[in-house]
């Protein structure tokens, strides 16, 4: 991972968590002047801190497990990813469509790059992972598409009955959740000291979520059709729960469960079902769809995405800069403990009236900033002893 990857991951994360405290200042009145918008701050998890990671560290990973020369900085791909988001931020924040199309088109051009880049590296000793990673960039590009769509009235002309949701499940199930199995791939056997499963059942994992997170795209794209959702669900689901049986077993095995970083990689899955729990009562009509579906994005991507980097990105960035054999994995019981309140309140919030519903959700955010505290401590601390020792060199 080159450090430029490094220094942009850690100023995304501490902007993070001035969006996630600015959402609680807002829900509690406290602060009008700067409204917070949920689609920054998610995107600072998603484009700012997992992308700029996951961008990072492929092109030199997957070269290295295939055993072929590490590749040179590609500043090209650093430049559009990060150029773009700025632009895409802008243009959230203005409603300006011009910097939100210049933003979508110039990270859509960087994972275009990158694909390419991985693309080249198949056959022979690729890593298994590697069909994952291509797999999830692909779906990103999708998930780009789409979103930049909702902002300029490309919907129609796609024909896309259900855009939002749409756009949410190609980055969602699709990109994230194949790049995190790929990751659980490559890391169990080093953070474990075993391999996480034979190649046969990371094969049909890699089928299930695949063909899952198809059906869960094409199921809004065609009006919310519900085979074709329930069958994306159940195969998406179910390769799901496999992979973090195998995750959980392997963690266990290896007294990493013993560990804050563990139960953050374990609990983080905790997120992905809570919507699907709910979903059988909002088609029963039991409780409105239109709330849950407006808010529970927050914490999947939050109590998910969010919890599944604490653990991970530290423990990636330590072994690439600072080269420890077996370093811990991030996250503190703090944190924790932060994210999962942080997480319940924000659900409980979705089925309250004002002013409790805006105290929970405030109170939400607010441990989500606090939860982010100790993380961004961790990679400052990575990025100053890493920048000490290539000055002594």
């Amino acid at each position: 991972m080159s450090f430029p990857y490094l220094i942009t991951t850690l100023l995304y994360t501490f902007v993070a968590i001035l969006v996630a405290a600015d959402a609680s200042f807002v829900s509690w009145n406290l602060l009008a002047t700067f409204p917070a918008l949920r689609w920054i701050r998610v995107h600072f998890i998603t484009l700012g801190i997992v992308s700029q990671v996951v961008f990072g560290l492929l092109p030199g990973m997957v070269a290295s497990l295939a055993k072929k020369t590490k590749p040179v900085m590609r500043w090209d791909i650093w430049l559009t990813l990060n150029i773009g988001f700025v632009a895409l931020i802008a243009g959230f924040s203005g409603v300006n469509h011009a910097m939100i199309f210049a933003g979508g088109s110039l990270i859509f051009v960087s994972v275009s790059l990158l694909l390419a880049h991985l693309w080249k590296l198949r056959g022979g000793n690729a890593p298994a992972s590697l069909k994952f990673y291509i797999a999830g960039l692909f779906y990103l590009m999708v998930g780009i598409i789409i979103g930049t769509g909702l902002w300029l009235n490309w919907s129609d002309a796609l024909y896309i009955k259900v855009p939002l949701e749409a756009h949410i499940h190609a980055n969602s199930w699709g990109f994230m959740s194949l790049t995190f199995a790929g990751l659980f791939v490559d890391f169990i056997p080093l953070i474990a000291a075993r391999a996480l499963a034979s190649e046969r059942s990371i094969r049909a994992i890699f089928w299930s979520m695949t063909t899952g997170a198809f059906f869960l795209v094409l199921g809004p794209w065609l009006g919310g059709n519900m085979p074709i959702v329930v069958t994306g669900l159940i195969l998406h689901l179910g390769s799901t729960l496999w992979l973090i049986y195998l995750v959980t077993r392997a963690l266990k095995d290896s007294g990493r469960l013993a560990t804050p970083g563990g139960w953050h990689l374990i609990l983080a899955y905790v997120w992905i079902l809570a919507p699907v729990l709910i979903a059988p009562l909002i088609l029963t009509n039991v409780i409105a769809g239109g709330p849950v579906e407006s808010t529970a994005p927050q914490p999947l991507i939050y109590g998910w995405v969010l919890q599944f980097s604490i653990a991970l990105i530290p423990y990636i960035m330590r072994r690439s800069f600072l080269k420890e054999e077996n370093p811990p994995l991030g996250g503190c019981w703090g944190s924790l403990f932060a994210l999962a309140l942080g997480g319940v309140l924000i659900w409980i919030s979705i089925f309250l009236l004002a002013p409790a519903k805006g105290i929970l959700y405030g109170a939400g955010f607010a441990f989500y900033a606090l939860a982010l505290i100790h993380p961004m401590k961790e990679i400052f601390e990575i990025a100053k002893t890493s920048l000490e020792k290539r000055e002594t060199d």
